[in-house]
């Protein structure tokens, strides 16, 4: 519970003083936040993986491009792409040139990297049915 005292050293703290601690509060989320979205990218990523090998070995023009904290996997007109935000341990994942779904894990606690596998290897699994519709193999 806190005093008087505390309340009024609270109370007495200047706009800038107060954004000041958010933001160290924020960045300190984040850093938290960070290893949780590293794992999810490297499952997510190796859902890609798994796409790419399925794929390839139909022998099927697919290409699975990957730098650091991005990974794309791409079927003839059809994308997917997989990045890590680090500035703000956001995960997003982009199917065509769709609006991205992002996973925010500095503010969604509660979002577990395999939740993060498991969309990405549905969008990929979306991704090879809509490129065998239009260009069966």
């Amino acid at each position: 519970m806190a005093t008087w005292r505390d309340e009024l050293i609270e109370a007495v703290k200047s706009k800038a003083e107060r954004e000041a601690e958010e933001l160290a509060r924020h960045k300190k989320r984040v850093a938290e936040a960070l290893a949780a979205a590293e794992s999810a990218v490297a499952l997510g990523a190796e859902s890609l993986k798994f796409a790419h090998a399925r794929v390839e070995e139909k022998a099927q023009p697919v290409v699975l491009s990957q730098e650091p904290d991005k990974h794309r996997l791409a079927l003839g007109e059809f994308s997917l792409t997989l990045e890590l935000v680090r500035e703000s341990a956001v995960v997003r994942v982009t199917f065509g040139d769709g609006k991205p779904r992002e996973f925010d894990f500095a503010k969604d606690r509660h979002i577990a990297p395999a939740d993060v596998e498991e969309y990405v290897g549905r969008r990929a699994l979306e991704l090879v049915r809509a490129a065998q519709k239009a260009a069966p193999w």
